[in-house]
């Protein structure tokens, strides 16, 4: 048994499936990533290569799934439009940074020669150093609204618009218009000069998936004359909300929509007893706009190496 197939089969187990994030669950993998595979770390006093069609949840220390594309020649690790983390999953709590640098190290060296290979860490693992292989780190910071937060810190321009569109008995449900949603997720790209790399079939395919299996969907806000002001694509794991693409229409630039409908998002999310990550921004701008909610700045280890 192969360590994707091996990896499938523990996802079905309802236990196992619960403490692996949505990114790396098989379902997603298979639908966002040209090519995917996985790397076990086992108990000291398992042997994988062994055991496999009877390795239980119990056995499993650590598993890194990846994405790659490309053949021999140009084969790379990558991250796929639609997925926020590439990481290491610790399914062991109690382990010292050593002894998950150690695992790191051991897992890092099962992956395939690339050319490229890129991670985008989870906040949990934020301490690993992955430079003794010759990676480098990048800076980069998400922005969450933790489940735990009794209160929002919302900006005074924040609350200006969230009573704004109460007043103007805005309306936001889930999208019943895709392609008119995804003209609006697009339309932040165009504002940024910036081609976007998703086409409405590969959109729909991934929001049709999400529906599925219920962890996603396009949420629109309307004015109270029907027009389509602002919409959002979220997903969901057991812990968190993503917000990974939004966007409004630029005639209704000054209304408010956009902040509007991340307010009732994540005050769903709070509701849900689950946190809420805005996926980070490099714009100065965005960013800004996301601290804005009272958002709390994490850091998000980048680990890239490049033989080319």
């Amino acid at each position: 048994m192969s360590n994707k197939e091996l990896y499938k089969q523990l996802c079905a187990n309802k236990n196992f499936a619960a403490k692996i994030h949505l990114f790396a669950q098989p379902f997603w993998l298979d639908a966002v990533a040209e090519n995917w595979d996985v790397c076990f770390k086992s108990d000291a006093s398992t042997n994988l290569s062994m055991t496999s069609t009877k390795l239980s949840m119990p056995d499993i220390v650590a598993v890194l799934p990846f994405c790659y594309k490309g053949n021999l020649l140009t084969k790379r690790i990558y991250l796929p439009d639609f997925n926020f983390y590439q990481s290491i999953i610790f399914l062991k709590n109690d382990l010292s940074i050593n002894e998950k640098n150690k695992i790191a190290f051991e897992l890092f060296q099962q992956l395939p020669k690339t050319i490229k290979s890129y991670f985008k860490f989870l906040p949990e693992n934020s301490a690993l150093d992955l430079s003794i292989l010759n990676y480098k780190k990048q800076d980069y910071f998400s922005y969450f609204i933790l489940k735990n937060q009794t209160a929002l810190q919302l900006s005074t321009n924040h609350k200006r618009n969230i009573q704004k569109g109460i007043k103007q008995q805005y309306l936001v449900e889930e999208s019943k218009n895709i392609q008119s949603s995804f003209s609006l997720l697009t339309s932040t790209f165009s504002r940024q000069k910036v081609k976007s790399k998703i086409g409405f079939d590969e959109f729909k395919k991934i929001n049709d998936l999400a529906t599925k299996h219920k962890c996603g969907k396009v949420v629109d806000c309307f004015d109270s004359h029907k027009n389509l002001l602002a919409s959002a694509f979220i997903v969901e794991d057991a812990q968190t909300v993503y917000y990974l693409f939004g966007g409004y229409d630029d005639a209704f630039k000054n209304s408010g929509a956009m902040t509007f409908l991340l307010h009732h998002i994540i005050q769903q999310s709070l509701a849900q007893q689950k946190d809420f990550n805005f996926c980070g921004s490099t714009k100065k701008s965005i960013a800004s706009f996301f601290e804005a909610f009272g958002a709390t700045k994490i850091d998000i280890p980048i680990w890239q190496k490049s033989v080319i």
